[in-house]
């Protein structure tokens, strides 16, 4: 696997575990009644962006 494609893997898993992390103290902090299923289907979201916008953005950085 190219260096660059396993990078920007890597930073999609770290935003959508960071996305999830937030979620679930937000909902333990405040109470407020989100649903499980679609924070982790905003949570998959958030990581595939992160990993294509990832992957785009280092292939223009030096």
């Amino acid at each position: 696997m190219e260096s660059a494609v396993r990078e920007s893997a890597l930073w999609g898993v770290i935003g959508g575990l960071l996305f999830l992390v937030l979620a679930f103290g937000y909902r333990l902090a405040v109470g407020v009644d989100l649903s499980v299923l679609v924070v982790l289907l905003v949570g998959i979201v958030v990581a595939v962006a992160t990993t294509g916008l990832s992957y785009l953005v280092g292939r223009r950085l030096p």
